[in-house]
């Protein structure tokens, strides 16, 4: 799926990581409100500003969509799982909710899956929260198991899904 016109895809880097942490809040909370209560919200966004979360951005191979009007609007990555040989966990799948419903999560999981393959990981996983859901199952993710999320005093209900190399 084609990016929006005037959006560029680049990789993170630390200068990123203030961006970072408020377009992942702010989708969090809009995107996945019809999910989530407000416990489990503010639980989520408990973890976004933890100090761990800039190291787990760090080795996450995060790809960040740009617009040039608007900054920051989507980001996407991967992580290589030590205990599932040549598979990579595709992570921090988050659109800007202005930006949602325009094809932006479907190319930057394509871009993370690329990217993955590339480095010798072509099957994939993903921990996916349940709004996300259809759009992995629509990218050909399976559904694996269901499971929770430990997020501070809360837990976030997931579901385990993963697809095949091609």
């Amino acid at each position: 799926m084609p990016l929006p016109d005037r959006t560029e895809l680049h990789a993170y880097t630390s200068a990123d990581l203030t961006a970072v942490r408020h377009l992942h809040a702010q989708a969090f909370r809009v995107l996945a409100a019809g999910h989530h209560d407000a416990a489990q919200i503010a639980a989520h966004e408990d973890l976004i500003a933890a100090p761990a979360y800039a190291a787990d951005l760090a080795r996450s191979n995060l790809i960040l969509a740009r617009h040039d009007a608007a900054g920051l609007i989507a980001t996407a990555g991967w992580l290589a799982l030590d205990d599932r040989p040549h598979t990579a966990r595709i992570r921090k799948v988050f659109v800007h909710p202005a930006w949602a419903r325009r094809g932006l999560a479907t190319a930057l999981v394509q871009a993370a899956e690329q990217a993955a393959a590339r480095a010798g990981y072509p099957n994939l996983y993903v921990r996916a929260n349940v709004n996300a859901v259809p759009l992995y199952a629509a990218l050909g993710y399976r559904t694996e198991a269901h499971g929770i999320m430990p997020a501070g005093a809360a837990e976030l209900p997931v579901v385990y899904m993963t697809k095949p190399a091609p």
